[in-house]
């Protein structure tokens, strides 16, 4: 797995730091950057992207609905609408080390969560990929290392539930709209996921 990851007009750096960004001719058209509502990055910090050509999403998880999935959600809606605008080229589903939410979905006997939480999480349909990632039924206590495997393999699904609207769909095949998936380590780092591990997730 590659630990630099390049984003259109900027270099970022991994580790704790980050350097400046490059010099680029053309200039960068918008983004949506999608990551969990506890993640300890800055979308626009690491993208070197100005608020006004920057979405952002943040729930529990970086979770994606599926498309037509039958739920009222806001984090459909704004999916969405940044598709809606002619000028997005890129969309980045970044998920982090440590995920609560992840954690969550690795706990069978969790009786404690709010059902709201619990229905949210649903909507994942990434339970048995990140149980199966982790090995979570081998032993009852979790390392980190062995759930943020599980956290790679959640958001290896919430791309491929990406792939899945339409627009998605047809802006990918023309050209118009590029994917990726990013992983926030434990050291500060940024890890791209290679292609086929969601696309894999939808075969």
């Amino acid at each position: 797995m590659r630990n630099t990851t390049e984003y259109p007009g900027q270099n970022v750096r991994t580790g704790p730091r980050q350097q400046q960004p490059r010099a680029h001719s053309k200039p960068v058209k918008k983004a949506l950057f999608i990551t969990c509502t506890e993640a300890t990055l800055s979308p626009a910090g690491l993208t070197r992207i100005g608020p006004d050509r920057l979405f952002e999403l943040r729930n529990l998880g970086n979770i994606i609905p599926k498309s037509g999935a039958n739920i009222i959600s806001s984090d459909m809606a704004a999916i969405q609408y940044a598709l809606h605008d002619h000028n997005l080229r890129d969309i980045i589903v970044c998920g982090h080390s440590g995920c609560t939410a992840v954690s969550f979905l690795l706990d069978r006997s969790n009786t404690s969560l709010p059902l709201a939480v619990k229905r949210w999480l649903s909507t994942a349909n990434s339970q048995a990929a990140c149980q199966k990632a982790a090995g979570a039924g081998t032993r009852k206590v979790l390392s980190r290392p062995q759930v943020d495997t599980a956290a790679r393999a959640h958001l290896a699904v919430q791309v491929a539930n990406l792939l899945q609207y339409p627009t998605v769909t047809r802006s990918r095949k023309s050209g118009g709209l590029r994917l990726h998936a990013w992983f926030y380590n434990e050291l500060g780092q940024v890890e791209s996921l290679p292609t086929q591990d969601y696309l894999e997730s939808i075969a």
